[in-house]
Formats: structure tokens, C-alpha cells, sequence
């Protein structure tokens, strides 16, 4: 291999970096200016370029854009293109996420039905299930012994594990028909330097809610507004606002756990559902929103005496979109399929209660 070659996939490797490390100069005003807004940081596999533009545009303006961004990542979680392929699309490829797809299907089912409390309760205990896992099987911990000090450290390990595995792909650098490309040590240093740059900005979004909100000592710190999970899951005594927003803040500790995993297992960041699958969730999800509708004033008679309670989160509604890109011909077929595979499942219920 020419000395050539190696320069031209160097600078290929290297251009690719800046443009991401540019791109990420805006992500970081982006963020900065949610923080002002109380959003906690902007997650990977949430925010697109799009959303980015959208936000951004607000940031040269003074006052109190709370509820158009509200209804920017609201819009975006309800729809169902998205929300749909999130968990078996993303998740279910990740080897610490795939054992808790269930209880994260559960999560957001709740939510669908604005069971906040529930979908936040159901959802914390399984961010730190996958961390236990992780250091669990690679940092050799044993699971009873791991504390909140372990838990807030898995961060710092799971980011020197992808500047690790990057260096090891530059070692292994291969070009598209599968010749080993040769980097001169000094190349090798400096493409690390520029990826730990990237994710250094990256985590450093994540970290800052997860030490300083999420995880922040609730012994040493007088808690104000924060999304802790002390306050939450031992009711500290704060009050907690189990509203849509909360419940989104949580979520997208999870998509950045999820998108963090998929690089450490050198997987694909692009969705991998398969359309059916895809189709009939988004279809159940619309579906199990639509009936939760009818619910909501029978939620209302039962919580009305409660204190906390409050009408206006039962009241708030949110905009379904479900724009998916099927002929007439596949929507009858699922339905026929639909109908079939609820038949079997009634009759085996009936079987198994006989």
C-alpha cells in the first residue's frame, strides 16, 4: 500500500471528524440554551438536524420559549414513525438494553395512556438495571456492591471504551473491498485526539444531567427542581411534576444509553426494524392512544380527592402523527393478518384458562 492511499483515507477520516466537531458546536449551543429553558440536554438519537435548526433559531431571542420547545419534542415523540421502531429498531441490538425491551415497551405504553408516574417509575430502575449489567459482565463487579459512586462512574467507562475500540478500528483501518489500510502512529494520535474531542463534547451533555440532576447527593444537596431519582422512587418529600416532560427527560437517558451501546458493539446507528414490525406497532401505539382517550375522565373521578393532582395533565393532548407510506393492499393485509393472529390468541388464552 502507497503512502498515498494512506493519506487519502487519513484525510477522508479526518475531514469527516471536523465536519461532526463543527456540527457539534452547534449542538452544544443548542443545549446550553435548553438548560435555560429547564431541558436537561439534547440526546443523539432524538435530535436531528432538523429539531437543531428549529431550536436554534430562538437562541438570539430573549424571553421564555418554554412552550414552543415543548411542543417541538412533544410533536416528535408522538410521532409514531419514530416512537414506533425506537425499541426493537434500536434497543433490542444492544446486548445490555435487549433484557429489559418489555418493561421499556411497558414504560411507554404507560405513557401513551398518561400514567406519568408509572411510565418514570417503570423507566428509572431500568436505566440502572442496564448500567449493573454493564459492570456486571465487563468491569467485573459484582452486582450487590455496586452504589450510585459505580453507577455515575459506568459513564466514564463507557466513553473510554469507545475512544478504545476507535483506536483498535484505526489498527484495523480496511477499505471498502477489504485491503488493510497502514496509519503512520502520529496520524493514529491525531484522529484519536479528534474523536475523544467528539465524544468528550457528546457525554459531556449527558453527564452534567446525570451527575448534577438525576444522580445529584440528595445528603449534600438541598434539591430545587432537579429530575432525581432519589426524590422520585423514595418520595423525598419534593414535589414531582409526573407530567409528559419528566417522563421525555428520562427517555432520553435511555436513547443515549442505547446509541452509546450500539457504537461500543460497533453497530449500526440506522434503524433496523423490519417494516411489518414497524407498521403494526405504530398501529397498536395510535390505537392504545385513541382508547386511553376515553378513559381519561374515569382517571379524573378516581384521582380528583387526591392531593397533587392536577386536571390540566389529564387535559393536555398531544397531536398523533402516524404518516406511514404503505399502498391500500399492505393496510388490508395486516388487517386480515391482524384479525387472524387475535383470533389464535383468544382461542389459546381460552385453551390455557380451560
Amino acid at each position: 500500500m502507497t503512502n498515498k492511499v494512506s493519506t487519502y483515507y487519513f484525510d477522508t477520516e479526518r475531514n469527516n471528524l471536523k465536519y461532526y466537531l463543527i456540527q457539534l458546536e452547534k449542538y452544544d449551543e443548542v443545549n446550553k440554551f435548553l438548560k435555560t429553558q429547564n431541558w436537561l440536554f439534547v440526546s443523539p438519537l432524538f435530535f436531528q438536524g432538523y429539531e437543531l435548526e428549529l431550536f436554534y433559531k430562538y437562541i438570539s431571542r430573549e424571553g421564555d420559549f418554554k412552550k414552543e420547545i415543548n411542543n417541538l419534542i412533544f410533536r416528535k415523540f408522538f410521532n409514531l414513525n419514530f416512537t414506533a421502531s425506537f425499541i426493537e429498531g434500536y434497543c433490542g441490538r444492544c446486548l445490555y438494553i435487549k433484557p429489559f425491551l418489555q418493561s421499556i415497551e411497558h414504560s411507554l405504553i404507560l405513557t401513551f395512556q398518561k400514567d406519568y408516574e408509572g411510565a418514570i417509575k417503570t423507566l428509572i430502575p431500568i436505566i440502572e438495571g442496564i448500567l449493573r449489567k454493564y459492570l456486571t459482565h465487563e468491569k467485573s463487579l459484582y452486582s450487590e456492591k455496586i452504589g450510585y459512586k459505580h453507577l455515575k462512574q459506568a459513564i466514564d467507562f463507557l466513553k473510554a471504551d469507545l475512544i478504545i475500540n476507535y483506536e483498535q478500528d484505526l489498527l484495523n483501518y480496511q477499505d471498502q473491498n477489504g485491503n488493510k489500510i497502514y496509519f503512520q502512529d502520529e496520524k493514529i494520535k491525531e484522529l484519536v485526539k479528534l474523536k475523544t474531542q467528539y465524544y468528550e463534547t457528546w457525554f459531556s451533555f449527558f453527564a452534567d444531567f446525570f451527575n448534577n440532576s438525576f444522580y445529584l447527593n440528595t445528603k449534600e444537596n438541598k434539591l430545587k427542581n432537579e429530575l432525581n431519582r432519589h426524590a422520585i422512587l423514595h418520595e423525598y418529600g419534593l414535589k414531582i411534576f409526573y407530567n409528559l416532560e419528566n417522563y421525555i427527560k428520562v427517555y432520553f437517558v435511555l436513547q443515549f444509553l442505547t446509541w452509546t451501546f450500539l457504537q461500543k458493539e460497533r453497530k449500526s446507528l440506522l434503524n433496523e426494524i423490519t417494516p411489518f414490525r414497524y407498521f403494526e406497532k405504530a398501529y397498536a401505539y395510535r390505537n392504545i392512544i385513541k382508547y386511553s382517550r376515553k378513559l381519561i375522565f374515569e382517571k379524573h373521578i378516581l384521582n380528583k380527592t387526591h392531593d397533587g393532582y392536577e386536571t390540566e395533565i389529564m387535559l393536555s393532548d398531544n397531536p398523533v402523527l402516524m404518516n406511514c407510506l404503505i399502498s391500500i393492499k399492505f393496510f388490508i393485509k395486516y388487517l386480515i393478518v391482524r384479525k387472524i393472529e387475535k383470533l389464535f390468541w383468544r382461542r389459546q388464552h381460552l385453551k390455557v384458562k380451560s
